[in-house]
């Protein structure tokens, strides 16, 4: 079919329309055919599908022709058959349309984005120059930090002279009122142990009892450091075991065998008087009383190591002290004065443990004895020549009994 002949049948399909009308209804296949030939989209599909709208279009004219004859059927299946043949050509317009629109986007998406390079270009020069300000701005905060550090080092500089003078004032404090605590917790021991001579354990127990948990409370604080908690403790334990002697010495006294006490007093003298290689001295202070055994060339010199003389030596008192169990016992390590004053007071200490292990070793008592180290407090001799330093550098033990009036 030609291209002058397709335009004619549109021309006359608007006649056969009205023809067909005044006889009776068309098909709606037919009607449709004919709206969708009228498309105006067509008028492109006609040049690029021309061979699908000729079908087309004969495809009309016969299905008006079928109609006119009276064949329903045939019009109806011709005016199909043309919708399909439109449509097709329609959707090849409409898919080539669409390919021309994607390859517009594709253009349009390339420039986009050579835009987009060129604004993360600048973009990049931005963040270079912001950059440049962060770290000039750093600088500054930089320097002016640098000289509040300065000014805030050489406030510390004097702060800190002030406060090293007031620290070395501290400590000199510190250390007096660590000596006035370690005074208070020996006078306590020794207040606990005169209780112990009097038997307040069992005649004045609440007492007793009270006084020897103060006084670890007592060295709780003391080894801690704080030294004024440790005093008022040592006070309060030296108090309550005052009081635990007032209470149990009249009781004691009562109890005690006085001609018993006496016998064995002297026994126990008369015994230690026996003991080669020692010397004997008493002591005492109202009623009570001090047997005080001074062992001598127990250790080498400036050594706290038992010598064998001197592990013989305590085999013998360990005898006098098994024979006597009820007497509580001090020992005491003393030195001559060559050398620091804490250090000998620590090798008098280290001496005294020795005694102390060598008697609990053979089977006395631990709680029967304290111990403590003098250094070289209270010579007994000329700490100038070799002979009194030999004598100064001891152990005593310290026998306590109560002396019944």
């Amino acid at each position: 079919m030609s291209e002058k002949k397709c335009s004619l049948l549109v021309l006359a399909i608007p006649v056969l329309a009205t023809l067909g009308c005044a006889a009776r209804p068309r098909p709606v296949e037919l009607v449709a055919l004919e709206k969708l030939r009228a498309d105006p989209t067509l008028r492109d599909a006609d040049r690029r599908a021309f061979d699908l709208l000729a079908e087309a279009d004969d495809l009309l004219l016969r299905a008006h022709a079928a109609w006119d004859r009276r064949d329903t059927y045939a019009a109806r299946r011709d005016a199909l058959l043309g919708q399909i043949k439109m449509k097709t050509a329609l959707a090849i317009l409409q898919a080539e349309y669409a390919q021309s629109q994607s390859a517009q986007l594709d253009d349009k998406l390339a420039i986009v984005r050579d835009e987009d390079a060129r604004l993360e270009d600048q973009l990049a020069i931005v963040r270079e120059g912001v950059d440049l300000l962060e770290k000039l701005r750093a600088t500054k905060a930089a320097a002016a930090q640098e000289r509040k550090t300065m000014t805030e080092q050489m406030a510390s500089a004097k702060q800190q002279a002030v406060s090293e003078r007031q620290k070395l004032a501290d400590q000199l404090s510190s250390q007096q009122r660590r000596a006035e605590a370690l005074d208070g917790i020996r006078r306590a021991e020794l207040a606990i142990r005169t209780a112990e001579t009097v038997q307040a354990p069992r005649y004045a127990k609440v007492k007793y009892v009270a006084a020897t948990n103060m006084l670890q409370e007592a060295h709780k604080e003391f080894d801690a450091g704080r030294w004024d908690e440790a005093l008022a403790r040592t006070a309060l334990a030296q108090s309550e075991a005052d009081g635990g002697i007032a209470v149990a010495r009249p009781q004691y006294e009562r109890t005690a065998e006085l001609v018993a006490n006496r016998a064995r007093d002297a026994a126990l003298e008369a015994d230690a008087s026996a003991l080669s290689g020692v010397k004997l001295r008493l002591e005492r202070a109202g009623d009570l009383q001090r047997l005080v055994v001074v062992l001598g060339g127990l250790f080498a010199d400036k050594q706290s190591v038992l010598l064998p003389e001197g592990a013989k030596t305590l085999d013998s008192v360990k005898e006098l002290l098994a024979n006597y169990p009820s007497y509580p016992v001090q020992i005491a390590g003393f030195t001559d004065d060559q050398g620091a004053p804490k250090e000998l007071a620590a090798l008098s200490l280290a001496r005294a443990n020795a005694v102390y292990w060598a008697l609990v070793t053979r089977g006395i008592d631990p709680k029967r004895l304290n111990v403590d180290g003098k250094g070289r407090e209270q010579p007994v001799a000329d700490n100038a020549t070799a002979g009194g330093r030999a004598r100064n550098a001891r152990i005593e033990l310290s026998i306590l009994y109560h002396v019944a009036q």
